[in-house]
């Protein structure tokens, strides 16, 4: 069983948990929130000033509570939550080194109090075959949420859960995918289509369990995933920019480490390699200028042959191996001055 998230809690409408309510949804919500450990209630309408307006779908599933509220719900965090794209824009300088996690943001005042909820996320449910209705209906709701006593904010997140598989044709698909993208310009209400009742109930889990982790992590400084880097030279300050440039070679497929170092012994810098074949491109008249001339076999065989006798050591054994056409070919590609596009990730 995962940690219980206590700091974060999910209130729901009437609609969607009442004795009336009836349908699927609603038991398998429930039965994901108990495993999860995270706490509900029901939503308090007196606080908010009443209910939401009409619903915009049918009820199949039991929809509507017969008071004209829509199914509804919203996660409660007890600590100030802001998200990722804000903590980023609020960060030193628009990047994400030192950029503060959601606590920091709100202890420090100001800006950073501003751009945080306790509210992070407003969900509303509906069939998938009703997204068809006007935008307008999801836009009323959207402005009711947002608009006073409501305590959510003019600027409170909104998603809209639609669930089922659509077997409507083409027309249909293409008339509801207009209603959602309108929905999502004009009133900056996101969707998500999920397979069934038991899809929507851990989307809704797994939304709280992220909302609840982001408390514990901060922004990364760096790429979520570290590059292989050299591990047998030493660390000598002196030698640093020789260290990155075996590292920067290990990042191309088929180099190793020893591979890397047998490549910044023959070229000792990126420059270096870069002119070394310009200059072999040249030497060889196999350019785009002469490609009549030579045509694209003769630069092919450049390629292949460009460090194709480099000799490396075997790790753990006695002796060296050449390095081969393949791998010289793909460096040769990637460093060339005229490199092709689709040629830079290799």
């Amino acid at each position: 069983m995962p940690p219980q998230p206590a700091n974060v809690a999910l209130r729901v409408s009437a609609a969607l948990c009442g004795a009336d309510a009836g349908g699927p949804l609603w038991p398998k919500l429930q039965e994901a929130l108990q495993e999860s450990g995270i706490a509900w209630s029901p939503i308090d309408h007196v606080m908010l000033g009443g209910g939401p307006p009409q619903p915009w779908g049918s009820s199949g599933d039991g929809g509507s509570d017969g008071s004209g509220g829509a199914r509804w719900a919203y996660l409660e965090s007890d600590f100030p939550y802001a998200p990722h794209r804000a903590l980023v824009a609020a960060s030193t300088g628009g990047g994400v080194t030192g950029a503060p996690s959601a606590d920091e943001a709100a202890s420090s005042g100001g800006a950073g109090s501003a751009m945080t909820t306790r509210f992070p996320l407003l969900l509303a449910f509906e069939d998938v075959g009703s997204a068809r209705a006007a935008p307008e209906a999801l836009g009323a709701l959207a402005a009711w949420l947002r608009s006073a006593p409501r305590p959510f904010g003019a600027q409170a997140r909104l998603l809209l859960v639609l669930i089922g598989e659509a077997r409507s044709g083409v027309a249909q698909r293409q008339e509801q995918a207009l209603v959602l993208s309108a929905s999502l310009v004009r009133h900056g209400v996101g969707s998500v289509e999920v397979c069934s009742v038991e899809h929507a109930s851990r989307y809704v889990v797994q939304c709280a369990l992220s909302v609840a982790e982001s408390r514990k992590r901060r922004l990364p400084s760096r790429f979520k995933v570290a590059g292989v880097r050299c591990q047998t030279l030493p660390r000598d300050p002196q030698d640093r920019l020789r260290l990155t440039w075996v590292s920067q070679l290990m990042q191309l497929a088929g180099v190793s480490e020893e591979i890397a170092k047998s490549i910044a012994g023959r070229h000792s810098s990126p420059g270096a390699l870069m002119q070394a074949i310009s200059d072999a491109f040249g030497a060889s008249g196999a350019s785009s200028s002469s490609a009549g001339a030579r045509g694209p076999a003769d630069a092919s065989a450049l390629a292949d042959a460009f460090l194709a006798d480099l000799e490396f050591p075997i790790r753990g054994k006695k002796g060296t191996r050449r390095l081969g056409p393949v791998v010289s070919r793909r460096i040769f590609a990637l460093f060339h001055p005229e490199a092709l596009p689709e040629h830079v990730l290799v």
